[in-house]
């Protein structure tokens, strides 16, 4: 008898909404979204929103509503946030950029912002033919205009920025390098290297490259490439549809630059430097730290040693976290954007969009550590002078005087604070960098023309031919045309003058709120998809098609998805859908399940899943929140919760044999450890059955990595193949539709289903050696290849199914891996390898080799 799940009964009043902690304006059909305590930020750029907008659409770039722009309060990392699908979206970081950081000049970078979001919507707005159709059945995810090299778009908006500012396309730290180091290759430019001149190449070599164009060929030359491309059925491809537009490819359009940019190049070697601490010497970029841990990151400028020995520096996902390295191992601190740690236990955080500086207590080391959850209380917090919209660098002396660059209206002068804030420099130029010396200060400037190391009266004490920066403990960083070079800058130190301030000027901060008329928050105005995509599965002897969708509203609470794929193999049509508010939702699934082990067991099953989950530590997307206490979920047991209430109807799926039904109760849960990863899941059937699994990996090394993992499960009660047991074998997934926790533990070398049983297990050791940083690329080509890693390793597995010593499966085999950028700018890992079956039970008869081929992630 067919039992009805009334336990699904509450699930519309459990996802009944209220109302995030978001006000919205709107006006003709462009929202922008902001916390309550921002209006006078969104005042402004609700007010210029009309500008911009006329000023693309005259350039070819109209942007179509409905579009939604969000002044983003978990965003940190200075750069805008575009998305086309599944609603029209620009997320604007509510943090102001730091010193150098792109944006860095501007008196408003929040408009700055917003018109690079604005000018993108309408790069990837243009499409014709093919796509122009496929539009019109698809929705916004036909854009060929998405995949462009980053100094496409990125040049492309610069370059109308400075039009419509009309200013210079070029800030002077970028254009130091430019005017400096030879123009690279094509590959470098179009990609993220982690070799000089490093992953923001595209920034210092493609918006002069586009500016270049601007002057040789004027913009409609450029707006035709960019329709041209629009309308093209390889998106991949751009030296034909440059060829057409400007009679060369894009590959010979650069030549021509390099030559008219000719730089020698006689200098000596040199470094890719983001950051550096010189007792001892330590030195950062976005490819790791050296001497130490090899890891892609977008890593900020500052940072320090303390006396213990670690490292501290701060790091951008999409918001801000302080890490410390130490003895090969790396973590993060519980608060939330933070970054610039600085001797003196200090650095950078933010209420809002307002900057403060960040005392932390005294660990006995010089550290940002806080042994108890108490002395959250015990951090000083230090606002910001009027008018100040970013603070950058700070280093605080023994006497507790801080020393801090302060963007007052797009400059930036150096300020100190020692119970109050005090004006050091008031000069047009770009101040930076300060570092004590005793009770006087050096900092770096541009005030002789190029950056320089300066002296209290403002004298220069270097004399570098390119630029000086970043003066630490008597050494500083020397641009060269490869890179930067640690030089110091001891023998100036005994004339070092006194440092002074300057004298006190009134300064109000007057908060003018502007009238404008906010609306209630209602997510459905962008959770309703504009689109959908082809779905597609394909394995050895299975084939789906079909179309799905997925949907969020802005502060990614409400969460909707559905789709279906037709199966050739099962002559089936599977279906899914989710609903899902904040920590609550629901799920559907229809699909085929079957296979068959080595050893005969099989199922072949279609099945209908409804699930009802609660997931307690999920975050907000978008939220006010004060970002200088603990993180939601720091200090919690597990990082992530799921728990969830099941109910499945399945039959045979040849239509023979009667239809069942099944009801259990899920919970799964993770934490992680800095390099140590857990997670775990426990199964409640009813008719007294139980399942438990999980798992545990660690990777650990420096330059050759090791990984550890094992996985395994046991079921209790009468077992039921494909329900409560477990597989080991080949698989990497499951496929499908199933959102169970995976039951599969892959043991390569063999092929996949080998045996199933109530109980089994799995473990891998896998050994990554360097082969050769290779960072090269061809021209155009959306294809660069990062580094290349040998690794070798071992399986095992065991499956339960007689209780025999023999049921035992090794593998072993070596494995090529490279991490690549594809689609310029999509990061990959390519693995190509081969491994061998060792040990198996009597009679299974697999034999090798098995070919290991994988690009991306598993499904």
């Amino acid at each position: 008898m067919i039992r009805t799940p009334t336990f699904f009964a509450p699930i519309l009043l459990a996802l009944s909404w209220s109302v995030p902690a978001l006000e919205v304006v709107e006006e003709e059909g462009f929202y922008i979204y902001f916390p309550k305590q921002e209006t006078q930020l969104a005042a402004g750029l609700f007010e210029q929103l009309p500008d911009m907008l006329a000023f693309l659409a005259d350039k070819g770039l109209p942007v179509r509503q409905p579009l939604h722009i969000v002044l983003d309060d978990l965003r940190d990392l200075p750069e805008v946030k575009v998305h086309v699908i599944p609603h029209k979206e620009i997320r604007i970081p509510l943090r102001a950029p730091g010193v150098l950081e792109d944006g860095y000049t501007e008196a408003d970078p929040w408009a700055y912002f917003m018109f690079r979001g604005l000018c993108l919507q309408g790069i990837f707005g243009l499409r014709s033919g093919i796509p122009g159709l496929l539009y019109k059945g698809f929705g916004e995810i036909v854009s060929p205009n998405l995949v462009l090299p980053p100094w496409v778009d990125d040049g492309v908006c610069s370059l109308l920025y400075s039009l419509y500012q009309g200013k210079g396309i070029q800030d002077p730290f970028r254009a130091s390098i430019f005017n400096t180091a030879p123009v690279p290759n094509l590959d470098i430019i179009s990609h993220h290297p982690q070799i000089w001149p490093g992953y923001h190449a595209y920034h210092i070599y493609g918006r002069p490259f586009t500016q270049w164009l601007y002057q040789w060929y004027g913009w409609n030359k450029i707006l035709e490439f960019l329709q041209v491309h629009g309308g093209g059925v390889v998106p991949f491809e751009i030296d034909l549809k440059a060829s057409d537009v400007f009679g060369s490819t894009g590959a010979a359009l650069w030549r021509e630059f390099q030559a008219d940019n000719e730089r020698t190049d006689d200098a000596p070697a040199g470094l890719l430097i983001s950051g550096y601490w010189s007792a001892p010497m330590v030195y950062w970029n976005n490819a790791g730290v050296f001497p130490g841990k090899l890891r892609i990151g977008r890593r900020g400028r500052y940072g320090y040693v303390d006396t213990a020995g670690t490292l501290w520096i701060s790091e951008y996902a999409a918001t801000s976290y302080i890490y410390r390295y130490a003895n090969n191992v790396e973590s993060s601190i519980e608060l939330h954007s933070l970054w610039d740690p600085g001797p003196g236990r200090v650095a950078v955080g933010r209420r809002g969009h307002r900057s403060w500086l960040v005392i932390f207590p005294d660990d006995g080391v010089g550290g940002l550590r806080r042994t108890r959850k108490a002395d959250i209380d015990a951090i000083e917090k230090i606002p910001a002078p009027a008018g100040v919209i970013q603070l950058s660098g700070p280093v605080r002396n023994e006497r507790g005087h801080i020393a801090v660059a302060a963007n007052v209206g797009g400059n930036w002068d150096i300020w100190v604070h020692d119970g109050k804030w005090h004006r050091v420099t008031d000069t047009p130029s770009i101040e930076l960098d300060p570092w004590w010396e005793g009770e006087t200060l050096v900092w770096a400037s541009n005030a002789t023309g190029s950056f320089q190391i300066h002296q209290a009266d403002h004298q220069p004490i270097t004399s570098a031919a390119h630029g000086a920066l970043l003066p630490r403990a008597g050494n500083y960083l020397e641009l060269t045309a490869n890179g930067w070079r640690i030089l110091d800058y001891e023998p100036a130190l005994p004339d070092l003058p006194p440092l002074e301030y300057l004298s006190e000027k009134d300064s109000v901060e007057v908060d003018v709120i502007p009238a404008i008329t906010t609306q209630a928050y209602d997510p459905f105005k962008s959770l309703w998809p504009n689109y959908i995509q082809p779905d597609i599965f394909a394995a050895i002897g299975a084939l789906q098609l079909g179309v799905d969708t997925n949907s969020r509203d802005v502060t990614g609470d409400y969460i909707f998805s559905a789709g279906f794929r037709y199966s050739f193999e099962s002559d089936f049509l599977a279906l899914q859908g989710l609903i899902q508010r904040k920590t609550i939702g629901a799920r559907y699934s229809r699909y085929p399940f079957g296979y068959e082990t080595a050893l005969g067991q099989s199922v072949s099953e279609k099945r209908n899943d409804l699930a009802v989950f609660w997931s307690p530590f999920r975050s907000e997307r978008v939220e006010h929140a004060d970002v200088l206490t603990a993180t939601t979920g720091s200090g919690q047991v597990f990082d992530n919760v799921d728990v969830s209430l099941n109910w499945r109807l399945f039959s045979p799926l040849d239509g023979d044999g009667s239809t069942q039904d099944e009801t259990w109760v899920s919970f799964a849960a993770s934490k992680s450890f800095e390099s140590l990863r857990t997670w775990g899941n426990v199964d409640l059937f009813t008719e007294n059955r139980q399942s438990l699994s999980g798992g545990v990996a660690f990777l650990f090394g420096d330059q050759i990595l090791t990984s550890l993992q094992f996985i395994g499960g046991k079921s209790w009660g009468e077992p039921t193949i494909g329900h409560t047991t477990f597989r080991i074998g080949g698989d990497l997934t499951e496929g499908y539709f199933t959102r169970r926790s995976t039951r599969v533990f892959p043991v390569r070398g063999f092929e996949s289903s080998v045996i199933e049983a109530p109980t089994a297990a799995a473990a891998s050791a896998e050994v990554l050696w360097p082969l050769a940083n290779l960072q090269f690329g061809y021209a155009s080509l959306p294809v660069f290849l990062h580094r290349l890693r040998l690794g070798t390793f071992v399986d095992a597995g065991y499956a339960s199914v007689s209780n025999r010593s023999d049921d035992f499966l090794v593998g072993a085999g070596f494995e090529f891996l490279t991490s690549l950028e594809m689609g310029w700018g999509s990061v990959s890992t390519f693995r190509i390898g081969i491994a061998w079956p060792l040990v198996q039970p009597d009679g299974l008869g697999q034999e090798g080799p098995v070919v290991l081929f994988q690009l991306g992630s598993p499904l």
